[in-house]
């Protein structure tokens, strides 16, 4: 069972928030993360919108790097579309090396119009850009090859020079995507999932590939405030609740239309999604006292409600107090942490000590990899493997509301409904 905080440092103009308010901000939560014995932290990329203000979350990383020296750092996600893949493969090979081998690569395909606008691509193309710029990242960074050319659909590069090598043998790719036809690809070459596999597409693919799911990463976030009494956690979290959720419930279409005003949300409506797990609205705060988290995850980690072995939690909602966001995270660390690792154990879950990552220069040994209540668990240090995260549909056997739509939750119950694009 992996814990891990999630964000993307999302700025409040509105509050008179710069964006080096946000940025310090969510880098010192992650700094704290480490503190604290959280196993990871994850930045969101989006441009042009205030649905994240990080446009730069390989540079966010690298700082974080700087400050800490065990926990895993990654991108939840890189928008692939809208980058150069070289320098987007130098830059994820100068984060692993900054941060001594500790670098998740979480990468997807954009979701915001103005991005797709500003940057000239074609929405329609987004899936293949993406693909193709995963085979260059890994031609890159594996392929052993110190020159070579690159002609693709969408990238040509004429004598590729590469001298950047990682420190990881093979850094860790998340695919942030929920459609079944990019969920069966990243299956296919066994990468992580960083979304609910809502259609059970990653889980059967795996198998039918030889692979156990339960060894990688396949999780979603959850917004999750902690205080003293429910109202009070609620509370913390329910203005930037609707801020963030008109950001998603009044943006653009990828076809550059624009919601109606009736699609405003509300502080009712936030209230109402809290107290039922409706998915009324895209971030449903999940607050509570420490008794009630502990008991909203403790059917999570024992595998109740699907196959999940990573929790992302979201403490920052924007605007939030630092004060209720570091209250989140301790309470959490000190006394939900320990209950849930204690039951995951029980339930054969192992903590990842440094998942999904070996230093290159590794020889195959006998070393710990995971270890939990005491107990460590050894291999052979000859393949990449990971511990996993799934989050489930609106319940067990029920995944999709329609052929081409599907409710995308939080382990502690539904949050938001997805096209199951691909």
């Amino acid at each position: 069972m992996r814990f891990s905080i999630i964000g993307g440092p999302r700025q409040r103009p509105d509050l008179g928030q710069s964006a080096a308010d946000a940025w310090w901000d969510y880098h010192n939560d992650a700094v704290l993360a480490e503190e604290l014995g959280y196993d990871a932290v994850y930045f969101g990329e989006h441009h042009f919108c205030f649905a994240s203000g990080n446009s730069s979350p390989l540079t966010l990383a690298m700082s974080v790097a700087a400050k800490t020296s065990r926990i895993r750092i990654g991108t939840s996600v890189i928008c692939a579309p809208f980058h150069n893949p070289l320098r987007l493969a130098e830059d994820i090979a100068a984060v692993d090396i900054a941060s001594n081998g500790r670098f998740d690569l979480g990468i997807g395909v954009g979701s915001q119009w103005e991005e797709f606008n500003t940057f000239g691509i074609d929405p329609a193309e987004r899936f293949g850009r993406t693909w193709e710029i995963i085979d260059i990242i890994e031609r890159c960074l594996y392929g052993g090859e110190e020159r070579f050319d690159i002609k693709g659909k969408y990238y040509d590069f004429p004598d590729v020079h590469w001298i950047m090598r990682p420190v990881q043998r093979r850094i860790p790719i998340l695919w942030g995507g929920f459609g079944p036809q990019g969920v069966r690809r990243a299956a296919e070459r066994g990468y992580h999932l960083i979304a609910p596999d809502v259609t059970g597409t990653y889980e059967r693919v795996m198998r039918e590939h030889g692979r156990r799911p339960e060894d990688y990463l396949i999780g979603f976030n959850n917004p999750l405030s902690i205080a003293d009494t429910w109202e009070e956690a609620f509370q913390a979290m329910a203005e930037p609740a609707v801020w963030v959720s008109n950001q998603y419930a009044l943006r653009k279409g990828l076809d550059g239309v624009q919601p109606p005003e009736s699609a405003r949300v509300t502080t009712e409506t936030v209230r109402r999604a809290a107290e039922t797990g409706e998915p009324l609205v895209f971030a449903v705060p999940g607050p509570g006292s420490v008794d009630q988290v502990i008991e909203k995850f403790l059917p999570v980690v024992r595998g109740e409600r699907g196959l999940i072995t990573h929790l992302g939690l979201e403490v920052r909602l924007p605007g939030m107090r630092t004060d209720d966001v570091h209250r989140t995270m301790r309470l959490f660390a000190e006394h939900v942490m320990p209950v849930l690792r204690e039951e995951a154990a029980k339930a054969g879950r192992l903590t990842p000590r440094a998942p999904g990552a070996e230093p290159a220069a590794a020889q195959c040994a006998e070393v710990p990899i995971w270890e939990t209540c005491g107990m460590v668990v050894t291999r052979c240090r000859t393949a990449v493997s990971d511990q996993t995260d799934v989050a489930c549909g609106t319940s067990p056997g029920k995944r999709t509301k329609s052929p081409r739509e599907a409710v995308i939750s939080s382990p502690a119950g539904p949050m938001l409904t997805f096209p199951l694009i691909t």
